[in-house]
This record gives C-alpha cells, sequence and structure tokens, in this order.
C-alpha cells in the first residue's frame, strides 16, 4: 500500500462494485485521507456484476475516525 512500510493501514469500508468504491476513495482524498481501494481484481474481471468478494477501502490507522464520519453509514466497517 502506499506511504510508510511501517503505516498500519485498516478496512473502513466495503462496497459491492469497484465504482462505488471509487467514489468514496475520492471523497476521502478530497479531504486530505490517504486512501486505497483493495480486492477489486474479481470485480475487474466482471465490472458491471455484483460478486461475494467486497471491495474494500483502507486508510492509515491515524485516520480512521476521521475517514468514517465521511464514508455514508450503509458502506463503514
Amino acid at each position: 500500500m502506499k506511504g510508510s512500510k511501517d503505516a498500519k493501514w485498516t478496512v473502513v469500508a466495503e462496497c459491492n462494485s469497484v465504482a462505488d468504491a471509487s467514489i468514496i476513495e475520492g471523497a476521502l482524498k478530497n479531504a486530505d485521507i490517504p486512501a486505497t481501494i483493495i480486492n477489486s481484481a474479481l470485480q475487474s474481471a466482471l465490472p458491471m456484476t455484483f460478486t461475494w468478494a467486497p471491495v474494500q477501502i483502507v486508510v492509515p490507522d491515524a485516520f480512521v475516525e476521521q475517514a468514517r464520519e465521511i464514508i455514508p453509514e450503509d458502506y463503514r466497517v
């Protein structure tokens, strides 16, 4: 993941599509919160479908609480 090798990242959101995850990632980055989408490989193979594997968004631990204030409740972890 991006950032320091020592930084611990935490999952703060799960989505059923890469599109939803991208919107949330963008909102976090607009708030100056480092964010990265993970688990999107399966979604990229079948982009218009929902799968059993959620797409997750992670942020550094120092930003978890701030991120959760921005993320819609339905997507929060």
